[in-house]
């Protein structure tokens, strides 16, 4: 099975070799790897280059930011399996090896596997293991249902039947594409272990909670459709709330879990 791994950077050269790195070292046969960086000014570039006999195809030119330079990798993509790592992120061993294995077992059309949470020092925050949505869809869309983004890889049929990443999102387009996944009937095969690493560091732009709070709201209206006419109703009476400052449902979301960043 060959498998497509994209890499959206954008001056993230103190942690890109070992995400490059994390990805060569799972050594499998058929890899087509893409690193899609956006003009970085920093080391990034001359790292890549030292990797360039290894990797499939880069670039590095302005962009629109990272759910664009996703999709500038999803058109070129030919693997029969997608996954994206950001450039300051890494794959644990057998990440591939253990995705490949929960998609045959099970039938389904994506996985999604358990992710290490470090600090900038290496030391283990969280580890977050992912589990299918449950309770009624308004509880999957108020507190956004998701799962650990580094550690999910989903079948190409996927984003040709039902599109690419959001690119009027910044924050929570990965939360966004797990519930159009679920809502359109495909639930991911779950696995426990730990497929990869995230980093959690001042310079991450899931450092500010604030732009993942407000750009979570958006969720609710884009699957009003999918709620009752009283969750429907809540809705409006957040959105209400929101205009004359007060809480609306997003109040409690919490923003290590509901986004990834390049």
């Amino acid at each position: 099975m060959r498998i497509t791994v994209i890499t959206p950077s954008y001056n993230q050269g103190e942690f890109i070799e070992r995400t490059i790195r994390s990805v060569l070292d799972q050594d499998w046969a058929d890899l087509e790897y893409f690193v899609v960086d956006g003009g970085s000014t920093d080391e990034s570039v001359d790292v890549i280059r030292r990797y360039e006999s290894d990797i499939s195809w880069w670039v590095s030119e302005p962009d629109e930011g990272q759910t664009h330079a996703l999709n500038k990798g999803l058109a070129r993509a030919t693997g029969e399996l997608i996954c994206y790592l950001n450039s300051d992120d890494y794959y644990l061993p057998r990440a591939f090896e253990r995705a490949v294995g929960a998609l045959d077992r099970s039938g389904a059309s994506w996985v999604a596997g358990a992710s290490r949470f470090v600090d900038e020092n290496g030391e283990v925050t969280e580890v977050w293991r992912p589990d299918l949505p449950s309770g009624p869809r308004r509880s999957w869309i108020f507190d956004p249902w998701g799962v650990p983004q580094p550690s999910s890889f989903w079948r190409r049929e996927l984003f040709d039947r039902l599109g690419p990443f959001r690119e009027d999102m910044d924050y929570v387009f990965d939360t966004e594409h797990a519930l159009r996944l679920v809502f359109a009937g495909a639930m991911p095969a779950i696995v426990d272990d730990e497929l990869a690493v995230r980093v959690v560091h001042p310079a991450a732009k899931s450092a500010d909670s604030r732009e993942f709070i407000k750009e979570s709201r958006r969720i609710a209206s884009l699957y009003a459709s999918e709620l009752k006419a009283g969750d429907r109703a809540k809705l409006n009476l957040s959105r209400l709330l929101r205009r004359v400052g007060l809480f609306g449902v997003y109040a409690h979301v919490s923003p290590a879990r509901i986004g990834q960043r390049r």
